[in-house]
């Protein structure tokens, strides 16, 4: 981790100004900082020789805003430098065709749910090259492979996200999307709680594809067919089609080994007979008054969590809470710098799911108060 050793700090009240650099306040061994280009929290811990200087991972920014802070804040305690490991550090260049959760994704066109190797990702995008084709996957191994060989072959149409699809596709507007693709998913069968076909991603499907646009699964899991055909089954109005050994037009590598098992492979389309009304979310992540009666106790509800899991004093009226909020298999980690009106250190997502454990926040921790 990028860090840097100092031998003194001086006691100072918050916040401070050096150059182009705040530091709102302090909350005990954490300090907020804000560049012109991010806004993070780094962390001071006393050591035997001096004082390690670090940023917090939750609110991770680029390395460029971390030098800017460990230099600001050395300038602001009128420190020397005893131990550092950045300065030989370059900046990674963000690239392009990797998205994060809140980046806009209303000029999407066709999904891939898990593109694993990639093959069929890759085919889209050169047999749709005007269109947009985002890939959801959250094996890091299979994003970094596919992204070397966009780049390599020069695809400018395909974006990447590192994300879980049930969650993705509540962000894409409705009636935008050509095609899904969830081919091969794992089928969890000892947790089909995990399963990528269920009732809500049905939903979304139907929301955000085009009228004859179409959900395609494939799979080897006789399993799995039947339970996301019976899935599909509960939905009163709904064309499906489904075959079964039939070629496809391309074959991973996982596809040309089950063929030489000789094991069968199950293809379901859901095409889409709907004009769904246009996405109107709109995602208040505001506070009225301060949060009290804090429990740490996990809350675990159907569709989202909320831990809190520590609280920093930064003084008499304020504090900052840091917990986990959002979808139950993948929250995120977020600071609250609670005071009269409480706000976010940094926004959540504008996800559904992280909207609904906002409000239910509020209500436990604010509506006695």
């Amino acid at each position: 981790m990028p860090h840097i050793v100092i031998d003194k700090i001086k006691d100072l009240s918050f916040p401070q100004k050096i150059d182009d650099i705040e530091f709102l306040f302090k909350a005990q061994e954490l300090i907020g900082v804000k560049t012109p280009l991010s806004k993070f929290l780094i962390k001071v811990q006393k050591r035997e020789n001096g004082y390690l200087v670090k940023y917090d991972k939750i609110t991770r920014p680029i390395i460029s805003e971390i030098k800017k802070a460990y230099i600001g804040f050395v300038k602001l305690n009128d420190a020397n430098i005893i131990f550092e490991n950045i300065s030989g550090i370059k900046e990674k260049l963000p690239n392009k065709n990797l998205l994060s959760i809140d980046d806009d994704l209303s000029n999407i066109d066709i999904v891939e749910v898990g593109f694993g190797s990639g093959r069929h990702l890759i085919h889209l995008a050169k047999e749709n090259p005007t269109k947009i084709i985002l890939g959801i996957e959250i094996h890091k191994p299979s994003i970094e492979q596919v992204l070397k060989r966009l780049e390599h072959e020069n695809i400018q149409n395909v974006r990447i996200l590192n994300h879980d699809a049930r969650i993705i596709l509540s962000k894409i507007p409705s009636n935008r999307l050509d095609a899904i693709y969830v081919h091969f998913p794992v089928p969890w069968d000892k947790k089909p709680h995990r399963r990528v076909i269920n009732k809500d991603f049905i939903n979304e499907s139907i929301r955000t594809l085009k009228k004859d646009g179409f959900l395609h699964l494939r799979t080897d899991s006789e399993k799995y067919f039947n339970y996301s055909l019976n899935e599909f089954l509960n939905f009163d109005k709904i064309e499906l089609k489904i075959k079964k050994n039939m070629p496809y037009i391309v074959s991973s590598k996982y596809e040309d080994r089950w063929k030489k098992l000789n094991k069968n492979i199950y293809d379901i389309y859901m095409i889409n007979n709907e004009i769904s009304p246009k996405l109107k979310e709109e995602f208040d992540f505001s506070f009225e008054k301060k949060l009290k009666n804090l429990t740490f106790k996990p809350l675990i509800f159907d569709k989202f969590v909320i831990h809190i899991e520590k609280v920093f004093k930064i003084d008499e009226e304020k504090e900052l809470i840091r917990l986990t909020l959002g979808n139950f298999n993948r929250p995120e980690h977020i600071y609250i710098l609670n005071k009269e009106k409480p706000e976010y250190f940094k926004k959540p997502a504008p996800i559904k799911e992280n909207y609904l454990a906002h409000l239910e926040l509020k209500r436990i921790f604010s509506e006695f108060n």
